[in-house]
């Protein structure tokens, strides 16, 4: 498939609605796109499970229509690939699948990506009110388009080297990774991190790294103090751009770049003294991509004593995780629910 020399993207940033409000996300989904192609986006992201269903009732009536259903047809009429989310039911009673779909300009579901490593139940259970399982997903995810090869991932799995790095050995492109966001005052400011985490993963993968995040409106909540990332778009020779108010990051990628990077390494030509006032000087490694000897990372591959068991849903039994944190925490995490009282109980006013 032939793919574009420029692609310009869409990151939204919403103001989110959380729990049994979110069915107002609903209708901003559909004029955040109408927006996006507006201003010449041939690629528009969501936050991670924006518009819905996720943090609320999975069959909340409230809802005016399927979003993903409508965001299809938004796809189609505007000729653009849509990436959004939503959370669902699965087949074990009591556990859930977090996805991340693309949609196609023809009105089509291009891909369904489930999270392959999802966060432990504790984490799950603050961020999507109260729904601590989720069921991994089984296989990376990276799709073809005329844009270029996008590959899927959710959240901290950028936080993964070896996810991200799978994506770029089947030749992703541009990498997408939305952010939950927080919904109530914690303990964890990464906002810098995620920036550095983005900018090293799409440094050391040759790709273009785009993140965003949901902002929520509740009571008593200052979402600047607590942002996770804002909307981000990283390259591997700097940040292309950033934004922490709600609202479209437009970026532009210079795909046709990204490609000569890809293809080349250090050389005669880039290693000499440049008589070319046009050249660009380069700003990352070139030819990073195949400077990896597999035969060293075997150990990677291995269960290791950190290791959370994340098929423990496997046991028929969803709160054999516990055991789990108390083999990690060396039994202090008895402590920690001794002191709030039951697991997946938060502070959260």
């Amino acid at each position: 498939m032939s793919a574009s020399s420029k692609v310009r993207v869409g990151i939204i940033l919403p103001e989110s609605h959380y729990g049994e409000a979110e069915w107002q996300n609903a209708e901003r989904a559909i004029a955040f796109a109408d927006e996006a192609a507006g201003g010449g986006a041939q690629l528009v992201l969501f936050p991670e499970g924006y518009p819905g269903p996720m943090t609320g009732p999975l069959d909340n009536p409230k809802f005016p229509f399927d979003p993903i259903e409508e965001l299809k047809k938004k796809a189609k009429q505007h000729s653009i690939y849509i990436i959004a989310g939503n959370v669902t039911d699965s087949d074990v009673a009591g556990a859930y699948l977090l996805t991340l779909r693309l949609l196609g300009p023809e009105g089509t579901e291009l891909a369904c990506y489930l999270r392959q490593q999802p966060d432990t139940p504790p984490l799950n259970a603050y961020l999507y009110g109260g729904k601590g399982h989720l069921l991994p997903g089984q296989e990376p995810c990276v799709v073809d388009t005329d844009l270029g090869r996008i590959g899927l991932l959710i959240c901290s799995e950028m936080w993964v080297p070896e996810l991200p790095r799978l994506l770029m050995l089947r030749g992703a492109e541009i990498v997408v990774s939305p952010i939950h966001g927080r919904h109530s005052k914690t303990g964890f400011q990464a906002s810098d991190t995620w920036h550095c985490i983005a900018r090293a993963r799409a440094a050391e993968n040759l790709f273009y790294a785009l993140s965003t995040q949901n902002i929520y409106l509740r009571d008593d909540f200052d979402y600047k103090t607590q942002l996770s990332a804002g909307a981000i778009a990283a390259g591997p020779e700097e940040m292309i751009g950033k934004r922490i108010d709600p609202g479209i990051l437009f970026c532009d990628l210079d795909m046709d770049r990204l490609r000569y990077l890809r293809t080349r390494n250090f050389d005669e030509e880039n290693l000499s003294r440049q008589d070319d006032p046009d050249w660009v000087p380069l700003r990352c490694r070139p030819g990073q991509i195949f400077e990896r000897d597999p035969a060293l990372y075997r150990e990677l591959a291995e269960p290791s004593p950190y290791s959370f068991d994340y098929q423990y849903w496997r046991t028929d039994d969803l709160d054999s995780w516990i055991s789990e944190y108390d083999r990690i925490y060396e039994g202090d995490y008895q402590r920690i629910l001794k002191k709030y009282g039951a697991p997946f109980t938060f502070k959260e006013r």
